[in-house]
């Protein structure tokens, strides 16, 4: 069966009745952009089942298995002491200071690999590192020691978004394989087992919160990363090479043309297997402990593949069941795929995914965020098409993936804000139309009683956003879609505050990076009433040798996100605490 899978897959595989577009010119707003087929992806499904071998890794030590460090609860998160640590108001503003200085943020990640390979340099440099990033920006060492932070969270009425974040950087992802010293376990299996262990740890803490078998109300999640969970992440861009060389060919317009290359052998076909074998064990677990995960987003040269991986994993784990189907998972969406509002493709990638979930009967999951690699993808177009020279990019388009200015990417993100809260509004109203019809078909033979309240979801969001204005659309669509009632506040000068039902906050989510847009979130919280949170935190967590490559990739984030003066005015807020916590 592997050699007819391997077969299949390294030819072109789709299903014509799915195929569809993503990232064609948008309506009326945006610059032409081209087509991506749902249905190619679809169609290596069949890729997904076959399999590669595992190559070598660089070696490096993992200790999230270790017992747990507890870190001590950083009370500028926690809304229910009402206080922040001076030490931690002093991090801050050093941490919001350093990302005020775009040239040193483009340092960053070189200047560290330079100071951590000077044996006496590299220790000062780490010990900085771990009382400035690191506290600022990851939740603890292992799983276990977040708990803690996870506790002031929901005294504060927040969710946790978590996620062991060790990661492989650009360089290490696309190197050669090489021979690396005998070790234990592959780090990419360890990586696997310890978003599994993540997945227990969110599950007991929820247990302890809401309750084992309640299903409402669960707002500790699990992040995935997909390329921590290959030995060489070269193979998802020979996947994404494969998926946009082979897709059918709708119209002339298409954007990447058919192709008779090859760009998966043996070993790759081996590894994806592998990579979701791996991925369905961790959510074999997740759905066995009602914990929801949320796949990753990463470069526009492994999106295809993990957009493929994705969609075989909802269509599997989103499915929707019968009501009296005892296996029924105790959350639903129980996947949720990132889509990135800065990838021209979007708008359509979301519509076609909507869909797809329709046709193929499973439920939606989506995070919604600007999108995180900007310079990236920019200078890795440019060097192919301006220059001639080679890259990761794998896109022929004249346009690069991304939108150009920041404009139109939060013109894209709002645009979505306002396509997904209206889909969620339609699956509310459905819901309630059949909930009310189940009633009156039960009272009618008698059988009130036995009538549970309506299905899950059939659709989930999470808006990741540190802009203010949009969290306030999102809100703002919230009432107009009267999904969310304003309450009075007694104060004509204050915004109203908003009671969201159940139903609601099953479906809707919004979050923001731990350490960082803190006074947003609080923001949300105070805006919001609600029997569960509305607002949850990403919170990394991982020794600072694991984190390292996080942590460079967080400093060149924090630039686009806190760029137009945000550093600055975190700098001055942290400042302002600061001086009135010594000179009152």
């Amino acid at each position: 069966m592997f050699t007819l899978t391997r077969q299949i897959a390294l030819r072109r595989v789709y299903s014509p009745h799915l195929v569809a577009s993503l990232g064609q010119r948008h309506a009326g707003h945006y610059a032409p952009s081209r087509r991506f087929s749902l249905s190619s992806l679809g169609g290596t499904l069949a890729l997904v089942g076959a399999g590669l071998s595992t190559a070598f890794f660089v070696e490096r030590t993992v200790h999230a298995d270790f017992p747990p460090v507890q870190k001590s609860i950083d009370s500028r998160n926690s809304d229910a002491n009402n206080s922040t640590l001076l030490s931690s108001l002093v991090r801050a503003y050093i941490v919001y200071t350093m990302c005020s200085f775009p040239s040193l943020i483009d340092a960053a990640p070189k200047l560290l690999e330079v100071l951590t390979s000077i044996p006496v340099i590299r220790n000062i440099t780490e010990t900085f590192v771990r009382v400035t990033f690191f506290d600022q920006f990851v939740g603890g060492e292992t799983a276990q020691g977040t708990l803690p932070l996870l506790h002031s969270f929901r005294e504060a009425n927040k969710g946790v978004l978590f996620a062991y974040s060790i990661e492989v950087d650009a360089n290490e992802a696309t190197a050669s394989n090489s021979p690396s010293k005998k070790q234990r376990q592959p780090i990419h299996k360890r990586c696997v087992d310890e978003m599994i262990r993540s997945v227990d740890v969110a599950a007991d803490f929820e247990d302890s919160i809401v309750g084992r078998h309640t299903h409402d109300g669960r707002r500790t999640w699990v992040a995935i990363k997909m390329t921590a969970l290959l030995p060489d992440a070269q193979s998802l861009i020979a996947l994404s090479s494969h998926i946009l060389a082979t897709r059918p060919q709708v119209e002339p317009s298409i954007p990447f043309p058919e192709s008779s290359s090859k760009f998966l052998n043996e070993k790759d076909i081996v590894s994806l297997r592998e990579l979701h074998s791996d991925l369905r064990r961790i959510c074999l677990r997740a759905r066995e402990r009602g914990v929801k995960l949320i796949i990753d987003a990463e470069y526009s040269w492994y999106q295809p593949a993990i957009d493929a991986m994705q969609l075989a994993l909802m269509r599997e784990f989103n499915k929707v069941v019968s009501p009296n189907d005892e296996s029924k998972p105790a959350v639903q969406p129980l996947i949720y795929g990132t889509f990135q509002a800065y990838l021209r493709r979007t708008p359509l990638h979301l519509a076609q995914s909507y869909r797809d979930a329709q046709a193929n009967n499973y439920k939606l999951g989506v995070k919604l965020v600007r999108g995180a690699y900007h310079p990236h993808e920019v200078l890795a177009h440019e060097a192919v098409r301006l220059h001639g020279q080679h890259s990761l990019s794998i896109s022929p388009d004249e346009l690069p993936p991304v939108w150009t200015t920041k404009s139109e990417t939060d013109r894209c993100y709002d645009e979505c804000v306002k396509l997904l809260v209206g889909w969620v509004k339609e699956d509310l109203r459905r819901s309630t139309t059949s909930t009310s019809l189940g009633i009156s078909i039960a009272s009618w033979f008698g059988r009130k009683d036995q009538l549970k309240r309506s299905d899950f979801p059939n659709i989930g969001v999470l808006f990741g956003t540190h802009n203010w204005s949009s969290v306030k659309l999102i809100l703002n669509e919230l009432v107009t879609n009267g999904l969310a009632a304003t309450e009075n506040t007694g104060n004509q000068e204050e915004e109203p505050t908003l009671r969201l039902d159940d139903e609601v906050t099953e479906r809707v989510t919004l979050g923001q990076l731990y350490g960082m847009s803190d006074e947003l979130t609080s923001y949300i919280v105070r805006r919001t009433h609600s029997n569960s949170p509305m607002v949850i935190k990403y919170v990394p967590y991982g020794t600072l040798s694991e984190t390292i490559p996080y942590l460079s990739r967080r400093a060149i984030e924090n630039k686009s996100v806190l760029g137009d003066g945000h550093a600055s005015e975190e700098r001055e807020r942290a400042g302002r605490e600061i001086r009135t916590r010594i000179f009152g």
